[in-house]
């Protein structure tokens, strides 16, 4: 998860990036989102609360990715103005894998909580995938 902070800094800080980069940080947190699926129990599995967050945080990825401005340069380099939604939700993915990995050790019931966690981070992992591809596309040459 540190790597996919690490990686979207430039985008919060408005910088000028290679548009592969984009796609880089909705890997990471898909690769998150994947172990977090690891860590819901076989009693506690609720695969269409994982499902329907999925679809609907690509859905609003999308749309975010349409809506987004998206200033491109000379050397193909993309800056993504006013584009703090990507720090929110990657934040919200950091907090929601950081409940999965430690309300089971606080106690035994709050582990009632970690499908919703893993549902909440697979929302943003999609939402991120939608709005990069999107962004993407819209700005090759």
């Amino acid at each position: 998860m540190g790597a996919c902070l690490y990686v979207s800094v430039p985008e919060w800080q408005g910088r000028a990036r290679s548009r592969s980069l984009l796609l880089v940080p909705p890997v990471l947190a898909f690769i998150c989102a994947y172990i977090m699926m690891g860590f819901v129990t076989p009693e506690n599995r609720e695969p269409w609360l994982l499902r329907s967050a999925m679809v609907a945080g690509l859905a609003l990825g999308l749309v975010r990715g349409f809506f987004l401005k998206a200033d491109v340069d000379n050397y193909g380099l993309t800056r993504l103005p006013g584009a703090r939604d990507g720090m929110l939700v990657t934040l919200v993915i950091a907090a929601a894998m950081a409940v999965a990995i430690f309300a089971p050790l606080v106690a035994a019931p709050a582990s009632a909580w970690v499908p919703y966690a893993t549902s909440l981070a697979g929302f943003g992992a999609t939402y991120l995938s939608g709005r990069a591809v999107v962004v993407y596309l819209r700005t090759r040459s």
